[in-house]
């Protein structure tokens, strides 16, 4: 017996598959840290972008770099790197490795926001620091004060997000 199926519906069908399939296995790639990077600094970006070249052909040597160097040259009004590196480039090159957050293990797990707040400070101290952002300070909301949890915005194997844009337009820059 022969099925007359709606050609527009089985190719729907077929692309939100492969977008499903490509989100659920990419997922895996992003979002669990490589533990055996925990070995390395963090200028030293050949160690895990073998093969590909990320920064400019005539970029210094990143090797012995820590964060502090690398603001020295990129600042807020200079080649600013706010939301252009993952979250956890940012804390290697700072010096804090995976271990330091996710403890010795092989299947490293998604940070609480506790485990956040343990380094960077309380909620309501990061949103005194953030007070003059402007068009609002986005670490105090009407919809969730100063508890809207950091992984919403602040993602660390990935690009970080404004949570908020969802529905409001606020142009915020997320690191």
């Amino acid at each position: 017996m022969k099925r007359n199926l709606n050609p527009k519906l089985t190719k729907a069908v077929a692309v939100l598959f492969s977008l499903i399939v490509a989100v659920v296995f990419s997922q895996a790639i992003w979002a669990a840290p490589k533990m055996e990077q925990a070995k390395f600094k963090g200028g030293d970006c050949a160690a895990c972008h073998v093969k590909q070249k990320k920064l400019p052909q005539k970029h210094a040597d990143t090797k012995a770099m820590t964060w502090a160097a690398c603001k020295a040259c990129h600042t807020r009004d200079n080649l600013s790197l706010i939301g252009k590196l993952p979250g956890s480039h940012v804390h290697l090159l700072a010096g804090i490795n995976c271990i330091k957050c996710h403890g010795k293990t092989k299947t490293p797990e998604a940070l609480t926001m506790e485990q956040c707040v343990a380094c960077h400070g309380s909620t309501a101290k990061l949103a005194e620091k953030t007070k003059d952002v402007k068009p609002t300070n986005p670490h105090t909301s009407p919809h969730y004060g100063t508890e809207l949890d950091c992984n919403l915005c602040h993602h660390q194997h990935a690009k970080s997000e404004n949570y908020c844009a969802q529905c409001h337009k606020f142009d915020f820059k997320t690191p």
